[in-house]
């Protein structure tokens, strides 16, 4: 049985955006991933109706590839990818992380275990610095505001139940990759900086939740939010 045959669809989607983004398209526009799609799941993506002689579906189907973006069941729903700007998107940590995990069920790539992927350097510079982490370590957490919040998560006060999801599957998959990375070591941010160790990780996971907690209702306004095109 091949990848074709046990795969969703919605993983066939997230193989695809890992292709591009391992191809160095990071952002890429929705156009990229339909062509994507199509090329290596033609019989998914692939619009009906229009074969070649040997049975191939010769045109991609981006109504199909956009009901998967933005379905109730679809890939930013689950938090594997995430908006950039119109029309383009990048994977989140955690859409890159499921990827390479089908990839190595699949026999064709291994989980990686050591080390910080650049992307995940980067969003924990993000959170470590950022003004929530700044008054929480301070013994500041009643001064803490929804805006601080919005800048910790990387959202704002009007985006998207989508956008939220993402941020908050994305987050989830950094810490995740943190953990497996350090495995009860202190690491140093490749060009320099403090060390920080797990303690220093569930630091940010009360803080995170923390915010959920305190902004209960702030969220619950997002989260129901479905005004949003592709």
């Amino acid at each position: 049985m091949g990848e074709r045959d046990i795969l969703s669809v919605c993983e066939k989607l997230l193989l695809a955006a890992y292709a591009l983004e391992q191809d160095g398209r990071q952002p890429f526009s929705a156009e990229d991933l339909v062509v994507a799609a199509w090329r290596r799941f033609p019989d998914t993506f692939g619009l009906a109706g229009h074969r070649a002689e040997d049975g191939r579906l010769l045109y991609p189907d981006s109504n199909r590839v956009f009901a998967e973006i933005m379905g109730s069941k679809g890939i930013r729903k689950r938090g594997f990818l995430t908006k950039t700007g119109n029309k383009t998107y990048q994977l989140t940590e955690a859409g890159r992380e499921h990827s390479r995990v089908l990839l190595s069920d699949l026999g064709m790539g291994t989980v990686e275990k050591a080390g910080l992927p650049r992307e995940v350097e980067r969003d924990l510079r993000r959170l470590f610095g950022s003004r929530a982490m700044e008054k929480y370590r301070n013994g500041r957490a009643g001064d803490l505001t929804f805006f601080d919040a919005c800048a910790f998560w990387g959202i704002s006060p009007r985006s998207s139940a989508n956008e939220f999801k993402g941020r908050m599957a994305n987050l989830d998959g950094i810490l995740g990759v943190a953990r497996r990375a350090i495995q009860g070591k202190a690491v140093t941010f490749e060009h320099g900086g403090d060390a920080f160790g797990v303690s220093d990780l569930d630091e940010l996971s009360a803080l995170h939740e923390e915010l959920l907690r305190r902004f209960h209702d702030e969220v619950q306004v997002i989260s129901k939010r479905t005004d949003e095109r592709a």
